[in-house]
């Protein structure tokens, strides 16, 4: 997934130091991405096929390449440790995204007061049921797997 070695211009091969990061620092390094990124083009550029973050483009700021892989939502940006919670919270965010373009409505759990989406509501956009809960963010009505205090 990683690669250790990479070609230079030069002669030979040249080793990309591998570091070990915490998920705040892959955090901070993707604002300071975002916030470099020219008017027009879309933070997905960080988000491979798999949603794996392309580290090759931030080794400038973290200083080298990840020792293991961070994968981002496509939608909501939100990054993770894990490979299966970005790719079920955009299928969510998509369904939640139809559904309220045709109703008007929020996809919520009626009377949850944690605004917890109801995969009832949304069943027939989705492709498949999240294994998580997840909730409507009252802001921005975004797709989160953290509980709203």
């Amino acid at each position: 997934m990683f690669f250790k070695k990479r070609k230079s211009k030069q002669k030979g091969e040249v080793k990309e130091q591998i570091i070990n990061v915490t998920i705040g620092q892959v955090r901070q390094a993707v604002n300071e991405y975002a916030d470099g990124l020219k008017q027009g083009i879309s933070l997905r550029t960080l988000i491979l096929d798999d949603h794996s973050i392309d580290f090759h483009l931030l080794k400038g700021t973290l200083k080298g390449l990840p020792s293991q892989p961070f994968y981002m939502s496509k939608e909501t940006f939100e990054i993770f440790e894990t490979a299966e919670l970005p790719k079920q919270i955009d299928n969510v965010q998509k369904a939640v995204d139809q559904y309220m373009q045709e109703t008007g409505e929020e996809p919520i759990i009626p009377g949850n007061p944690d605004r917890k989406i109801s995969y009832y509501l949304i069943r027939h956009y989705l492709h498949n049921k999240p294994e998580v809960e997840l909730y409507l963010d009252k802001r921005d009505k975004m797709v989160t797997h953290r509980r709203p205090e």
